[in-house]
């Protein structure tokens, strides 16, 4: 057998887990020390199997240390990887040794695919690049392919046709592989994504381009319809629109709307991102895998998963004349990623189940040409090689909330209340104007980005 087909993986990436890998970053990123978390990152290479998650944590990391030309040119250098791939659409040459090699090692052998809730939150990350930078045109662009990636992840979701398992037992599947409930949730699919459809409204309204904004700012509130915020920005906008049919029936759902009654006020928006995502784990199964003679024979099976809870994050709260205002949840990146899991685990079971059968073919060759050495050399290289793909983007968000005032015009100090800390900060209100606020906690380390739309 040969190994070169795995060159450009190196076997820290076939036989050590991602989560591992990133230990050290995710504890410098902890603490807020992002440029440290950003240099212990393996500089990418377009021949690794990891290039573009590499860049994805790079980019993340130089985004939450207020590098946004560094972030911006990382995440560039993804969207042409993804776009050279939707380009190509059939097998490409350039993996195809990867993906051979997959049916002989592991997934982890395999180019990185950016989940489609990873990339919505690609495009939205680059999108804030773009305005911490002045280029509310190119943060369109971005919001405009984050909305694509959605549209085009539920068209694949609906024509699904579910034919991966065929030759896998699902209810034997479902009994053996560990409940993912407590970290899904209620969530339908893992792709939509709310605060990407919110922030695409809200820079379409911050561009003046008001029925899109509604447009979004409804996508959004469908995902999430008990978010305060959305219900008020839909009823807003279906009132300068003069939407009647709809403004009907959100009256209906969420009472009557209620201008500012502040003459020519301004807004602040609060854009809130807590914690870091969990890294998948691995876990070890026994199913039965039905051979062509329909005789079903158990093997074990080295499967990611997401273990634990959600984490509970306290809102943030703001004082203003006598009344306090709390930040409400728009997505929960945590439960996007579970369920993503969830629903790519068929495919990952049937894709384990021919592996198996290539190994022991590779099993049997290595015994006939190399008797009882190769036969051993094989069964260790086997038990080796079969380690679960834990890889996910693994400096993101947990969750993402939203907090959204009038304010009179001019300068204002602003009291933030979060976690048992106080922080004021001065926002300078233009009339009719937008001012972003994003707040990131991570661990103990707090901090803050202000911009104007």
């Amino acid at each position: 057998m040969s190994f070169s087909a795995c060159s450009s993986l190196g076997f820290k990436d076939l036989f050590s887990d991602y989560a591992e890998q990133l230990k050290n970053v995710r504890s410098a990123q902890l603490k807020g020390d992002f440029k440290t978390a950003a240099a212990l990152i393996v500089e990418p290479k377009a021949n690794q199997n990891n290039y573009t998650l590499n860049l994805l944590e790079k980019a993340r990391l130089h985004y939450l240390a207020n590098d946004w030309t560094q972030s911006r040119k990382d995440f560039a250098l993804v969207s042409e990887v993804l776009d050279e791939d939707a380009a190509k659409a059939k097998l490409r040459l350039s993996r195809g040794v990867a993906n051979v090699a997959s049916l002989v090692s592991s997934d982890n052998v395999i180019a990185y695919q950016v989940a489609p809730y990873e990339q919505t939150m690609l495009h939205s990350y680059q999108a804030l690049n773009y305005l911490f930078l002045g280029q509310l045109e190119g943060a369109l662009v971005e919001v405009r392919r984050a909305n694509l990636v959605q549209e085009n992840a539920l068209r694949a979701h609906q024509q699904d046709l579910d034919t991966g398992d065929s030759n896998v037992d699902r209810q034997s599947l479902e009994r053996a592989y560990p409940s993912m409930s407590a970290t899904i949730g209620d969530i339908k699919n893992g792709f939509q994504n709310a605060y990407t459809f919110y922030l695409s409204g809200l820079l379409y309204e911050a561009a003046l381009q008001t029925n899109d904004a509604y447009i979004d700012y409804k996508r959004a509130l469908e995902i999430y319809p008990n978010n305060h915020y959305l219900q008020q920005d839909v009823l807003r906008l279906a009132t300068r629109l003069g939407m009647t049919d709809d403004l009907a029936l959100f009256t209906a759902k969420y009472g009557a709307y209620q201008a500012p009654k502040i003459a020519d006020s301004g807004e602040l928006l609060v854009l809130l991102e807590n914690g870091a995502i969990n890294p998948k784990q691995e876990v070890s199964i026994n199913l039965p895998i039905f051979s062509g003679v329909n005789q079903p024979r158990f093997f074990s099976f080295a499967l990611p998963v997401y273990n634990g809870t959600l984490a509970k994050y306290p809102a943030l709260t703001i004082n203003l004349a006598g009344h306090t205002y709390a930040s409400e949840q728009i997505v929960r990146l945590q439960s996007l990623a579970s369920k993503q899991l969830q629903e790519q685990m068929p495919s990952l079971v049937t894709r384990q189940a021919l592996r198996l059968v290539a190994k022991e073919k590779l099993r049997s060759t290595m015994s006939q040409q190399g008797g009882e050495i190769g036969n051993i050399l094989a069964a260790l290289y086997n038990v080796a090689s079969e380690q679960a793909d834990t890889r996910s983007w693994l400096t993101l968000p947990d969750e993402v909330q939203i907090l959204r005032l009038s304010l009179a015009p001019g300068k204002q100090t602003i009291e933030l209340n979060l976690g048992g800390k106080t922080e004021l900060i001065e926002v300078n209100i233009q009339p009719k104007r937008i001012s972003l606020l994003n707040v990131t906690t991570i661990g103990n380390f707090q901090s803050h980005k202000l911009t104007q739309l």
